[in-house]
């Protein structure tokens, strides 16, 4: 995972405006199991108290059809329009997943919380040898964690497990990321990378075609019902520049973000009006005039003719092979691996690639004449 990767997922939690400091003491429960034993008793009271599936009848089908949209920070997507309404309580779980999830819960129990003492022993054998069997250990005498966690997130998806998967899977990342030595406990920064990985689930899942995993998009994603309702509350405009300005976003992203969320799946294969027209036959290829895709297509015949032309002038097998393999190829190796193949060094080998664009240059002249412009013609050489 790059840096790039971990800087952006962890800046998830301070996008939506959650502190480390806000965080510790309402969701990490490292110091009072008594606190741990309400948590459980309260989920084990929430699953035997849900109510029953309701019956597949033609009077509640339009029900059953709302309840099988996926809930967003309590928010739906729940018609033609695609605005977006307040929503009721999410559907119960299925009896299925209700005895999973109370299998789960009974089984992440049996294992005994871990002291300071032992996490910093499990840590420094992780980071200092890579100690499988200790990362283990870490994750699953931490699982009340996980599941506390996947628990906040139980409106915006139907089935619990899989929210229980992917707090678990983000706990994995931490145990292999923590370093004892920054003076938290392992919990303290399990948080940020269960959330990370639930919050990426919940945008890469929620919808068939998910919204881009950018910044602006983890920004927009959760917030843009109450941005909305903001706007309209004020008497503003719900568009892209207002929004962007809010969330300090470049506005043309934002409009890009915004007409995913307010947009709903359609099939290109769905039948539109009367006859074998569908949708997809009606939307206008960005393919350009007829005129524009001949002159590209005799563009594209010509320079093909010029390459071709010139590599036949090339008469050392050491200049064609950088020619070919390095400078026109759609799969090019580097001047490291060409530079491997000759006994020379990197240096020469670059040498003869740009001894070769400028022959390449003047071959393009003498076919097109000395007013050709080239400056879109390896211009750096």
């Amino acid at each position: 995972m790059s840096a790039q990767h971990v800087d952006d997922e962890m800046s998830i939690d301070q996008e939506e405006g959650v502190s480390a400091k806000a965080l510790v003491p309402e969701i990490l429960i490292d110091e009072s199991d008594a606190m741990l034993g309400d948590l459980l008793s309260e989920e084990r009271a929430a699953i035997e108290d849900a109510p029953a599936p309701p019956e597949d009848n033609e009077n509640n089908s339009e029900s059953n059809e709302s309840n099988a949209l996926v809930l967003r920070q309590s928010h739906r997507l729940a018609n033609d329009q695609g605005e977006w309404f307040r929503s009721r309580e999410p559907s119960p779980p299925s009896k299925e997943v209700q005895e999973l999830y109370r299998s789960f819960v009974s089984e992440a129990t049996r294992y005994e919380r871990l002291s300071d003492e032992e996490e910093r022993a499990l840590g420094y054998r992780v980071r200092d040898h890579r100690d499988r069997s200790a990362a283990k250990k870490l994750v699953v005498h931490n699982l009340r964690l996980a599941i506390k966690m996947a628990h906040q997130y139980r409106r915006q998806w139907a089935n619990i497990m899989d929210l229980v998967q992917e707090a678990s899977t983000g706990m994995t990342i931490a145990a292999d990321k923590w370093d004892p030595d920054q003076g938290t406990r392992f919990g303290t920064y399990a948080v940020y990378w269960i959330r990370a990985q639930l919050t990426r689930f919940l945008m890469m899942n929620g919808r068939m075609i998910h919204t881009g995993n950018t910044r602006a998009g983890r920004k927009l994603y959760f917030k843009y019902p109450k941005i909305r309702r903001q706007l309209e509350a004020a008497g503003e405009a719900v568009n892209a520049k207002n929004v962007a300005e809010i969330i300090d976003e470049d506005e043309r992203e934002v409009r890009l973000i915004m007409n995913r969320l307010e947009g709903r799946e359609a099939s290109l294969s769905a039948s539109v009006g009367e006859g074998d027209t569908t949708l997809g036959d009606m939307i206008e290829a960005d393919i350009g005039t007829p005129e524009e895709l001949a002159g590209h297509h005799e563009m594209q015949e010509f320079i093909s003719g010029l390459i071709v032309r010139f590599s036949e002038t090339i008469e050392n097998p050491r200049d064609r092979d950088v020619w070919t393999k390095h400078l026109i190829s759609n799969d090019p190796l580097t001047l490291v691996e060409l530079a491997n193949q000759y006994g020379v060094s990197k240096q020469r080998m670059g040498q003869l690639a740009t001894k070769l664009k400028r022959a390449f240059r003047r071959h393009v002249v003498d076919e097109l004449g000395p007013d050709t412009q080239l400056s879109w013609l390896f211009s750096r050489d």
